[in-house]
């Protein structure tokens, strides 16, 4: 079940899995509060790796509602169940209190609540859909946004929904009583990831772009903590990059669960090692970690050996 299917639903289950995007499960959870009349937090049991047990959660959903006929579980941010509540979960999930929803959310699609064989809800958007709920976020605000700037604005935020919400608060309250959000605003106010900014370095790399690639890592570079930080990451892109062309067999969904990432950087990942040689790259790991090794041992300062990997690549 996707996303949008869930949220026209006239009907609601007493179980789901919920996979993706923590903004849209917290959607997926006001839309069943809304649905199960819920007004009150009383109502409302939240769960996670810090008090999560399987007695626990049954406790709650079998208790008697404060001021609902209505109870409402959410079980969230788990990195293990224990197999005797794997066991316990699922026998009561096959008869759940009728009056008891539960909404078990996976945002890293880690695959935990797999073994529950109740209803899976894909919360992964299209670019498509992305675009519609950014525009209707800005239109709630009485705003408007250019095509342009709403997708940079959801570049810049590499598609994180909560991030997205966030700026669009400090966007309408820089525009005041202006009523269109342009390019310009987001240039100014949304600031890019290091992670976006490392992208378009190595995009640079990639193309054998000697100027571009020089003038944007003389912009990046800092104090000696900025430069280990700039290298540590440019050197776990550049390994991913490379582990990306070796894993030609592994899914994108696959990919992100190794490297701890959101599908859409593997996507990213993946149109970026097209621009590279699989020798090239794997060079480049090599040379890392010689690098790496000069670096910790005092033989070349961080500034200097990021000067030297974008020199290396662009031989």
């Amino acid at each position: 079940m996707t996303y949008s299917q869930f949220m026209e639903l006239d009907t609601l289950s007493t179980v789901y899995v919920l996979y993706g995007d923590s903004f849209l499960a917290e959607n997926c959870k006001e839309f069943a509060k809304q649905k199960l009349g819920i007004d009150s937090e009383y109502d409302i049991t939240i769960m996670d790796s810090e008090n999560f047990s399987a007695d626990g959660l049954i406790a709650s959903c079998e208790q008697i509602s404060f001021f609902a006929k209505n109870r409402l579980a959410v079980v969230k941010n788990i990195t293990a169940i224990p197999e005797k509540d794997k066991s316990k979960l699922l026998e009561y999930v096959k008869n759940v209190n009728p009056m008891c929803l539960i909404l078990f959310c996976d945002g890293q699609k880690t695959g935990i609540f797999d073994f529950l064989k109740v209803e899976k809800v894909n919360l992964e958007l299209s670019d498509y859909e992305i675009k519609n709920l950014v525009k209707e976020q800005v239109e709630d605000n009485d705003k408007t946004i250019d095509d342009e700037a709403l997708w940079s604005l959801v570049t810049f935020c590499q598609k994180d929904l909560t991030r997205i919400n966030l700026e669009i608060q400090k966007l309408v309250a820089y525009v005041g009583d202006r009523k269109n959000i342009c390019l310009d605003d987001i240039k100014l106010l949304v600031p890019q990831t290091e992670e976006l900014v490392v992208f378009e370095l190595t995009t640079a790399m990639a193309q054998k772009n000697g100027q571009k690639s020089m003038t944007m890592l003389s912009k990046l570079i800092g104090n000696a903590e900025q430069n280990s930080r700039l290298f540590a990451l440019l050197s776990s892109t550049l390994r991913r990059l490379f582990f990306v062309i070796a894993s030609k067999d592994k899914s994108d969904a696959e990919l992100a669960n190794i490297f701890g990432v959101k599908e859409y950087a593997v996507t990213k990942l993946r149109q970026q090692a097209k621009n590279f040689a699989a020798k090239t790259l794997k060079n480049l790991v090599y040379e890392l970690c010689d690098v790496e090794y000069m670096t910790k041992n005092g033989q070349m300062t961080m500034e200097n050996a990021l000067y030297y990997i974008i020199q290396y690549s662009l031989k």
